[in-house]
């Protein structure tokens, strides 16, 4: 551990597997250990990456023979002041907690059945995380969605065809809808079968001066009033 951590008053045990290097980490993990205990049960891990100006560069792969390693070449061209904007908006906070806005509202039109967004006490609304790290490259985010059943959602209502998966989905019918998604990166997504593991997964990057989870829209489950 980085840092000696206070344990809350409120403590409950987290599994032995979650890694805890820092204060903020340990209370946000003790935040989503009262989702799990609230009955919070995502089905799907969404994971999304975002378009990001080295896209467009010409790139040439090398291979090192030894390593297999790839090695990627850029274009000599000057950066346009455009991309140079893209480059600082995928590293705020602010901008990317736009984006999961707009995502948020096309994913609960296409797979929630929501179709009027300013109506949603009209539809039951599914309770979802958004997370947001930058992994190892650093030079942008991307987020991981957790995201769990309705009636709606387990009816299949939201298939177009009997052949149609939610990967389907998300790379046809959602992306295409936001200019805000990586041209190169497909949309991935992942069964949730180890709930504590996934929240575990989605913290790893939880500092304080980074708060991994978007509580702006993320529909939370509601804590009990002691």
């Amino acid at each position: 551990m980085e840092n000696k951590i206070k344990l809350l008053r409120t403590h409950k045990p987290l599994p032995n597997k979650w890694i805890i290097k820092n204060q903020s980490q340990y209370e946000t993990a003790q935040f989503l250990m009262e989702q799990d205990t609230n009955d919070f049960k995502p089905c799907f891990c969404v994971t999304f990456h975002y378009y990001h100006p080295d896209e467009n560069d010409y790139c040439h792969t090398r291979h090192n023979n030894k390593t297999n390693e790839k090695r990627f070449y850029n274009s000599l061209w000057k950066q346009a002041p455009r991309d140079s904007f893209i480059r600082k908006r995928r590293l705020n906070e602010f901008d990317l907690i736009k984006d999961h806005k707009q995502i948020k509202n096309v994913i609960l039109k296409e797979l929630y059945g929501v179709k009027r967004l300013n109506k949603e006490y009209k539809y039951e609304i599914p309770y979802m995380l958004f997370f947001y790290e930058k992994g190892k490259s650093k030079v942008k985010y991307h987020t991981h969605l957790l995201l769990s059943y309705t009636d709606y959602f387990k009816s299949g209502d939201w298939r177009r065809s009997s052949l149609e998966t939610l990967e389907d989905v998300f790379n046809n019918r959602i992306k295409p809808k936001r200019k805000c998604f990586s041209n190169w990166k497909n949309i991935h997504i992942e069964k949730v079968n180890d709930v504590k593991g996934a929240l575990s997964y989605c913290n790893k990057e939880t500092t304080s001066s980074h708060y991994s989870i978007d509580y702006q829209n993320s529909n939370l489950m509601p804590l009990p009033t002691h």
